[in-house]
């Protein structure tokens, strides 16, 4: 299968704007944009038609962003103190393999980076990477935490091998054997969308050594593009909801923390290819099912009012207000149907491990 490397950004300008290696943990920090955010709008993006696949369920023509700067390495920082303390790793760590664990909805125990995903300054950041303006899906899907820490060993508890606040620089001793592409690709989870419409990847953890952990791409034709992780503090939007893809197999790395937060369009009106066919497998349900439940009803209210002021002041006829209400209906109809089936039937299958 025909593989594409598109183009990233160089390494060299990896930390501009980044305040340089500092080995000691400050106080307890408040988040601060002017201290902790550093974006500057991705220099190019890929778009769907580019990957040869459909727009019919896109809010925006970008499938996915080239690295952008976006947390200084003080708010690195400040994350991961916030993050990697015993008793939230304790409370949310969820190990999936040997030296791996996620973390979902811990972000109220987590005071930096919840305050980070709701300023105005990260949102804002966001939308315009993507192109479109975001707002994040709902608390539960605020930072997603993927660990992945070698030093994680059989029979050790998860606070046993706590990442250290300060991203550490990794060598890689040897040069790793290379990998056969139908290895690498069927090595790590399964090919899949994501619940949500689009997502903003974070890169915690320093990569400057990491061999491979491209992201996969499979575009229309069935031939696949990779695209390289960004550099620390650096991060992608990913129009994930309309694209199929895979983490391709990252060695050398000694750690890789990404962080993931989901967002969909703050437009009501807009599509929302949202469901729960991944996250249900791995969320709380009482958590999940709420907060999905409310954000559905607060769309479909914002919807409803949309629609009585459009009568209200549109000047249309009786036959237009009769179509237009049918029409209303029917669309809101199976929004709702799918609000409902998401939780208590199959829904969506997903397609992660």
């Amino acid at each position: 299968m025909a593989t594409t490397v598109l183009p990233v950004p160089s390494v060299d300008h990896a930390f501009e704007k980044i305040e340089p290696l500092v080995t000691a943990l400050a106080t307890p920090a408040r988040f601060d944009a002017a201290e902790h955010l550093c974006f500057e709008p991705p220099k190019s993006v890929i778009t769907l038609k580019e990957l040869l696949l459909s727009e019919s369920n896109a809010i925006s023509p970008v499938a996915i962003t080239e690295p952008f700067p976006l947390f200084t390495l003080e708010g690195v920082k400040q994350i991961r103190a916030d993050l990697f303390r015993k008793e939230i790793v304790n409370k949310h760590g969820d190990r999936t393999k040997r030296n791996c664990y996620k973390m979902r909805g811990y972000s109220k125990d987590t005071p930096f980076v919840d305050a980070a995903w709701r300023s105005p300054e990260v949102l804002k950041a966001c939308s315009t990477a993507a192109g479109v303006d975001l707002e994040v899906v709902f608390d539960y899907e605020i930072a997603h935490i993927n660990v992945q820490v070698d030093a994680l060993e059989d029979g050790m508890s998860l606070d046993q091998a706590l990442p250290p606040a300060m991203p550490p620089r990794q060598a890689l001793s040897t040069p790793p054997a290379a990998v056969d592409q139908s290895e690498e690709l069927a090595s790590v989870g399964r090919w899949h969308t994501d619940s949500y419409p689009w997502v903003c990847v974070c890169m915690l953890s320093d990569p400057s050594n990491m061999v491979g952990g491209e992201t996969g791409l499979r575009k229309g034709d069935g031939t696949i593009a990779k695209i390289r992780g960004p550099q620390v503090g650096w991060a992608v939007m990913m129009q994930g909801g309309c694209i199929e893809h895979i983490a391709l197999r990252a060695v050398g790395t000694g750690e890789r923390v990404t962080m993931v937060t989901s967002f969909r369009p703050r437009d009501p009106s807009l599509k929302d290819v949202s469901n729960l066919g991944n996250v249900k497998k791995s969320s709380h349900w009482d958590q999940l099912f709420k907060q999905w439940s409310t954000y559905r009803l607060e769309v479909l209210e914002k919807r409803s009012k949309l629609l009585r002021e459009r009568i209200t002041n549109g000047g249309l006829s009786g036959a237009e207000i009769a179509k237009l209400m049918a029409e209303w209906n029917e669309e809101q109809f199976a929004y709702m149907k799918h609000t409902a089936v998401e939780m208590v039937g199959p829904g969506n299958e997903g397609s992660q491990d």
